[in-house]
């Protein structure tokens, strides 16, 4: 009987940490933006991926949304391009936008996004990337979890 409960609770464990949960999620701070060394006030979502990325989504108290992209490979460090997010089928296109070094395995993406994206976050979330001629891809797993970080942050942003 104990090894059944032992197997059952690292199966549990195992399950809530990989569920988002949207009650209390969003953490208030600051962000800021490199190009123009704007410091955005405002609150966050953000879920880490099996490779380490990490993808936020936030929210300013100007009611602006961004979408800041923590990325482990393809680098690309301080070159300017066009940015494809792919979701799904659909993708949408920022020009002009630089991966910036956070260090030697590690890059960024920041990026203003219309209100309607995170709606199609919600239903698609993020399946790859391409800059720089190099697609970097998501499991989905990961897309999964990057759609039920953009459904919290949808609702909340519909509600209010």
């Amino acid at each position: 009987m104990r090894k059944f409960s032992f197997f059952f609770f690292i199966l549990f464990c195992f399950k809530a940490k990989s569920q988002f949960i949207c009650e209390n999620a969003f953490v208030s701070d600051t962000m800021s933006i490199p190009e123009t060394s704007v410091v955005l006030e405002g609150a966050y979502l953000e879920v880490v991926l099996k490779d380490f990325s990490v993808i936020r989504l936030f929210k300013t108290n100007e009611s602006k949304y961004y979408l800041r992209m923590i990325v482990k490979k393809n680098f690309y460090f301080n070159k300017t391009g066009v940015l494809e997010v792919q979701s799904g089928s659909k993708s949408i296109h920022f020009k002009d936008r630089t991966q910036y070094k956070i260090d030697k395995t590690t890059g960024m993406y920041i990026q203003e996004v219309p209100r309607n994206y995170i709606y199609t976050l919600k239903d698609e979330g993020i399946t790859s990337l391409y800059f720089a001629n190099a697609e970097t891809e998501f499991t989905k797993s990961d897309a999964g979890q990057i759609k039920k970080m953009a459904k919290c942050f949808y609702e909340d942003i519909t509600t209010k």
